[in-house]
């Protein structure tokens, strides 16, 4: 997914991450970083911030990450956060983030978020995994992703009875179509489906006899 910036900030207004105050300062592929001012409405005990702001400002920036490097029409959400404290972040400091990717896969992607302090101290480091959520899908790639794993024998067997509902179909179309040449071309495929039914049948029968 491509967007700048300025898009991504823009898409914080009236958000969460707009109440924590997260600007950001770099966002691509490989790399997300913002910055945030610690106020003392973050805080849990009178200038020390609370761990909950910090984790809440690296998930996003984590979130934030997965999004730019998702394919079109794709969703995310966090499904996992593990959070290590190093040190504290005081009330009228700022705080800097820096994310970066451990895995990048179809189905889910971990950050690595490193959140430092002024003078370079660590104060914590957020690693979480986001989930890839699939947008909608035609038909074709739904019936592709039905056969991207497992043996050809298994998908053979699906296949099979993707052909037999296939041919039921075409038969039911034929009995309400009125048109007679339309009827006879509708018969004509449900026979194809079945014969193609029977093959592949056929196959799996050979396997499972007795040699």
């Amino acid at each position: 997914m491509d967007l700048n910036l300025e898009q991504l900030q823009q898409t914080m207004r009236g958000l969460f991450p707009e109440v924590l105050g997260i600007q950001l300062v770099e966002a691509g592929r490989e790399l997300v970083r913002a910055k945030l001012s610690v106020s003392e409405a973050l805080c849990t005990t009178p200038g020390v911030m609370h761990g909950g702001a910090l984790m809440a400002f690296a998930d996003t920036l984590g979130a934030y990450a997965t999004v730019l490097n998702l394919p079109d029409g794709a969703g995310t959400t966090t499904i996992e956060s593990k959070t290590n404290f190093f040190s504290r972040a005081t009330s009228g400091s700022e705080i800097l983030g820096e994310c970066r990717p451990l895995h990048r896969g179809r189905r889910t992607m971990v950050w690595e978020t490193r959140v430092s302090r002024a003078d370079g101290r660590l104060v914590a480091a957020v690693t979480q995994t986001q989930i890839v959520l699939p947008g909608e899908l035609g038909a074709g790639e739904v019936l592709a992703g039905m056969f991207a794993e497992g043996e050809i024998a298994e998908h053979q067997k699906l296949l099979a009875g993707v052909e037999r509902s296939g041919a039921t179909l075409y038969r039911r179309w034929a009995e309400s179509e009125v048109d007679t040449e339309a009827r006879a071309l509708l018969l004509e495929a449900a026979e194809r489906e079945e014969k193609n039914a029977e093959v592949l049948e056929s196959l799996q029968q050979e396997r499972t006899e007795p040699k």
